[in-house]
């Protein structure tokens, strides 16, 4: 290969890999968000970012309206702090009051506008003895 060829390949591959780069960089910063405690967020640092909360649904606090779902969510460390959320998308089926939740979006002033809501259960996924486990041979 001439020394002509080699920085063509340099400067493309150098290229390809800034490309890369930037993109990457580009899609953490629109779509990127860390997991968060609510009681993070009152820090002040998270205003006006896109950040990934999770919290556990307040009783009483789900009101519904023609603009979405408002409620309040707690800190699962159990820390005195709250956080509102407004939500405007498809509900899972298993959201409710007190369960926990995951919620990524747009937090500023003490409220996070959803883009993404997500419900854990994790009484679904425990261990329970099939059907065919319980029943008993005799002799």
């Amino acid at each position: 290969m001439n020394k002509k060829s080699r920085t063509r390949l340099l400067i493309a591959t150098g290229v390809i890999v800034a490309v890369f780069v930037v993109g990457v960089v580009f899609l953490v910063q629109k779509q990127g968000a860390y997991y968060r405690q609510v009681s993070d967020l009152t820090t002040g640092q998270y205003d006006g970012k896109n950040v990934k909360v999770g919290g556990r649904v307040i009783d009483g606090t789900i009101n519904r309206d023609s603009s979405g779902v408002h409620f309040e969510i707690k800190d699962l460390t159990g820390k005195q702090a709250v956080v509102k959320v407004t939500y405007d998308g498809q509900m899972p089926n298993t959201f409710t009051s007190g369960v926990d939740v995951v919620v990524i979006g747009k937090y500023a002033s003490n409220v996070l506008t959803a883009d993404q809501l997500q419900t854990k259960c994790p009484s679904k996924y425990k261990g329970s003895a099939s059907p065919a486990a319980t029943v008993q041979t005799t002799q």
